[in-house]
């Protein structure tokens, strides 16, 4: 990777974090009371709250974006800690069915929003309009941001390099350490199983290799709402640290089952001679049970500080 690779990427870290000062922006001054009451009333239970993270990272088809929208309403005081916990767990189990919708790519109209958001800015003076049109602005450059830092790791997630480090993958350490490492970077953790995808195809890893890159690849993801975090305030901050702390968790915990239970070759034997398909099974799997175990954990909202309660005492985010 060279200087200009780095600088493009850093490019793509401004454009995107720009995108999401302007959506906390928007929604922050924007929204209307009855808005903000109908997104509270459907984030507000567990099961609700997973459904819409499901249907918006099907829809949007990246965990990412949803992550970091979320982490936005948490910190404009749109949603609660709660709801946006149930939120990211739904868009960890919507990112695995991507692949199988036909919906239009946003990264493909993410300049005609940028247009039609500045539109609205510059020539409508209604608060409501140009709310929208800051909205819209902040939503595309999201995207355009995404793509900027996607095309300049191109070189990275094509190189010998990467090849020779996940052909590496035979252990839980390196598998996890390597997933996380080139999600992180590469920005997409579909781009990283379809990678794992081509290397399995082609014989180069085993089903047990790419299942450690899976659970690693789910940490990575947790990048890019962390960095949008940064520009956020302390609510953003709080559902950048639940991203990390479930998917951290989830991944450890699916290692140790993985010594009881052999839950790769069980996906192998689910599509047997299509080692593509059992990759994407395992991504079904894993996520479908981390999304099933949370949603039977005793997690509850005290409600007086909108605070995230485990019970017992796991873990614990204050406003």
């Amino acid at each position: 990777m060279n200087i200009m690779s780095l600088f493009a990427l850093s490019t793509g870290v401004a454009v995107f974090m720009l995108g999401m000062m302007l959506i906390k922006h928007s929604l922050g001054e924007n929204f209307t009371e009855k808005s903000e009451k109908l997104l509270k009333k459907f984030t507000s239970g567990r099961f609700s709250a997973t459904a819409v993270g499901t249907l918006a990272t099907a829809v949007l088809q990246s965990s990412s974006a949803s992550s970091v929208i979320t982490a936005a309403l948490a910190d404009s005081g749109t949603i609660s800690l709660y709801g946006a916990f149930w939120i990211i767990v739904g868009a960890n189990l919507g990112t695995t069915f991507t692949g199988l919708l036909t919906a239009v790519s946003l990264s493909d109209i993410a300049p005609f929003s940028v247009i039609i958001g500045i539109a609205l800015i510059s020539f409508t003076k209604k608060k409501l309009l140009r709310g929208t049109g800051i909205f819209l602005s902040g939503f595309g450059l999201l995207f355009i941001g995404m793509n900027i830092m996607e095309e300049a790791a191109a070189d990275i997630k094509n190189s010998t390099v990467v090849y020779g480090m996940l052909e590496g993958c035979s252990s839980p350490f390196t598998g996890i350490l390597t997933g996380s490492f080139f999600t992180a970077l590469i920005q997409s953790s579909a781009a990283v199983t379809a990678l794992l995808q081509t290397m399995a195809y082609d014989g180069i890893i085993g089903i047990r290799q790419a299942f450690y890159i899976i659970l690693g690849s789910n940490i990575g993801t947790c990048a890019t709402c962390f960095i949008a975090s940064l520009g956020l305030g302390g609510g953003a901050k709080k559902v950048s640290y639940m991203h990390i702390v479930y998917n951290l968790a989830g991944s450890l915990l699916f290692v140790f089952l993985s010594f009881l239970i052999p839950l790769p070759e069980i996906a192998g034997s689910i599509f047997p001679g299509n080692i593509k398909m059992q990759i994407g099974a395992l991504n079904v799997i894993f996520n479908g049970a981390s999304a099933f175990i949370a949603l039977m954990l005793p997690i509850k909202e005290k409600n007086e500080k909108r605070d995230l309660h485990f019970v017992p005492r796991m873990v614990k985010y204050s406003r």
